[in-house]
């Protein structure tokens, strides 16, 4: 399953806890997916085009932000048939992920 992608769309991510996770969940699902040492870098100063292993590419989405419109993780090992996370909307509903 896909994690939940609500954490790519906040914009004062530099403090923000839950985008932190976002973002170690994000690398988890990456290197369990791909099971390999180095990963294409999301962030927006290497636009997937720049590899790195874990703790470089966790510092660059932390420091750059991630790249708002990569939500379809292809370079990372997600499918189009998986399944995606649950996500709580505003009014503390369950819905699905469409992302």
């Amino acid at each position: 399953m896909t994690p939940n992608k609500d954490w790519m769309a906040i914009e004062d991510y530099i403090n923000d806890e839950s985008y932190k996770a976002g973002v170690d969940s994000f690398l988890d699902f990456a290197f369990q997916k791909l099971c390999t040492e180095t990963i294409r870098c999301p962030c927006l100063k290497c636009l997937n085009i720049e590899t790195g292993d874990r703790d470089k590419v966790r510092n660059h989405l932390l420091v750059y932000g991630i790249v708002k419109r990569y939500t379809f993780w292809y370079h990372h090992g997600e499918r189009r048939d998986e399944p995606q996370s649950m996500s709580i909307d505003g009014d503390g509903d369950l819905e699905g992920n469409e992302n």
